[in-house]
C-alpha cells in the first residue's frame, strides 16, 4: 500500500507540480495526528487529555509548515509549472525524438522506417514491459542497423495533437506502438504492448 501510495503521489506531482509533494507532507501529519488519537484518546486509559494535545499540535505543525510555508496553497499552479522540462518517459540508449506527423512524413519521404512510441508516465505498463522492450539491447541494435526513426509521443499530459492520433487507429489509451514500413504507401504495423522479440520482427518486416 505504500508503493501504490508513492506512486500515486508521483503522478499527481507530475501533473501539479514538485510542491505537491508538500501536501503529501501535510497528510503526513494528519496521519499521525490520527493515529495519536485513536490510541491514546479513544482507546487509552491514561493521560487522554495531553494526547489530544499531542494531535492538535500536530495538526497545527503540520499546517503551518507544509501548507503555509512550503505548499503555497494559494497561489494557482500555472500550466508552465506543472508541465516543464523535457519527457521523462524516453527510453535510454538512443536519440528518440518527439513525434509530431511531420515527423513521420519527413522520415518516411526519406525512405526510413518509423517506429512511434505512445507512452505516458502514469502508465505502468509502458514504463516496464515497453520501456523495458525498447531498451534492449537487440532492439537497439537492430534500431540502428535499419536506420529506423525513433519518435516519442508523450501522452503524460493528454495533448489533443496524441489524443487524436489514437483515436485514429481506434485506441484510448497508452501503450501503443506503431512500426510504419520503409515503403512509405505501406500501412504502418499496429501493437498494443510489445516484448524486444516482436520489435526486432516488425523492424525487420519494415525493411523488406
Amino acid at each position: 500500500m505504500m508503493a501504490a501510495a508513492v506512486w500515486l503521489c508521483s503522478i499527481v506531482a507530475e501533473h501539479y507540480g514538485e510542491r505537491t509533494w508538500w501536501m503529501v507532507m501535510f497528510l503526513i501529519f494528519v496521519a499521525v495526528a490520527f493515529w495519536v488519537y485513536g490510541e491514546f484518546v479513544q482507546r487509552g486509559a491514561k493521560r487522554r487529555g495531553l494526547a489530544a494535545i499531542i494531535a492538535v499540535v500536530l495538526l497545527a505543525l503540520g499546517y503551518a509548515y507544509a501548507l503555509e510555508s512550503k505548499l503555497d496553497w494559494r497561489a494557482p499552479i500555472s500550466e508552465t509549472t506543472a508541465n516543464a522540462g523535457p519527457s521523462k518517459v524516453v527510453p535510454k540508449g538512443l536519440a528518440w525524438e518527439k513525434w509530431s506527423p511531420e515527423a513521420v512524413a519527413a522520415a518516411r519521404a526519406e525512405g526510413r522506417p518509423v517506429v512511434v512510441d505512445f507512452t505516458a508516465k502514469w502508465c505502468p505498463t509502458c514504463n516496464t514491459v515497453v520501456k523495458g522492450s525498447f531498451e534492449d539491447e537487440s532492439v537497439q541494435k537492430k534500431l540502428k542497423e535499419v536506420n529506423a526513426v525513433a519518435l516519442v509521443a508523450d501522452y503524460t499530459h493528454f495533448p489533443p495533437e496524441i489524443t487524436s492520433e489514437l483515436q485514429r487507429f481506434q485506441r484510448a489509451a497508452v501503450p501503443f506502438v506503431l512500426v510504419y514500413p520503409r515503403n512509405a504507401t505501406e500501412p504502418p504495423m499496429t501493437f498494443d504492448w510489445v516484448r524486444a522479440g516482436t520489435i526486432v520482427d516488425a523492424l525487420e518486416r519494415a525493411v523488406r
